[in-house]
């Protein structure tokens, strides 16, 4: 009987680790890319040099589309420092060179004090883990993202330039389509 038990034990998570293997295994990556700057278009290495020109570019990415199998470029990333600066710029482009958004990683300490303030009285037992400014060019409107989290509950809450909290509804349609 207590062989039986064992073995019932055994096989059970021999099937678990199985099927989570080959759960794991098929989930395709639709993020970024790494790619060599060779493969970016020059259109877009200009543009970049034209909006950031002391930026300096760590790694580019491309976004392949929807689907794993999409081969036709959608979106190209650099991840950057700006003026020899320690934060980290993040800029997306359009395969022909428009910038599409810019994206700047803030400390806690770096935020405006009317984001933190609204957003410490909004989520009071929660810690502000990071927040990214982010630039949207088209149309031309700034948002900071704003990372809370609660033990292992994590929200993204988004606010104006004036500390305003804008609700998930009224984002971009961008913002809940792309990752960033």
């Amino acid at each position: 009987m207590i062989k039986l038990k064992a073995m019932k034990k055994i096989t059970l998570l021999f099937l678990s680790l199985i099927i989570t293997v080959s759960l794991t295994a098929q989930d395709a990556s639709l993020e970024f890319d790494p790619i060599a700057t060779a493969e970016v278009p020059s259109e877009v290495i200009m543009s970049h040099n034209t909006n950031f020109p002391n930026g300096f570019v760590r790694s580019w990415a491309v976004n392949r589309g929807l689907s794993a199998t999409d081969r036709i470029p959608e979106r190209y990333q650099a991840v950057f420092s700006d003026g020899g600066g320690t934060n980290s710029h993040t800029a997306t482009y359009l395969p022909n060179g428009m910038l599409f958004f810019h994206s700047e990683f803030l400390d806690p300490d770096n935020v405006p004090s009317e984001i933190l303030l609204q957003t410490r009285s909004e989520f009071d037992d929660s810690e502000v883990e990071h927040v990214h400014f982010i630039t949207m060019f088209n149309p031309k409107r700034e948002i900071y993202r704003v990372k809370v989290r609660d033990q292992a509950l994590v929200e993204m809450v988004y606010y104006t330039v004036n500390g305003m909290k804008i609700p998930k509804n009224e984002l971009p349609e961008e913002l809940l389509v792309f990752k960033y």
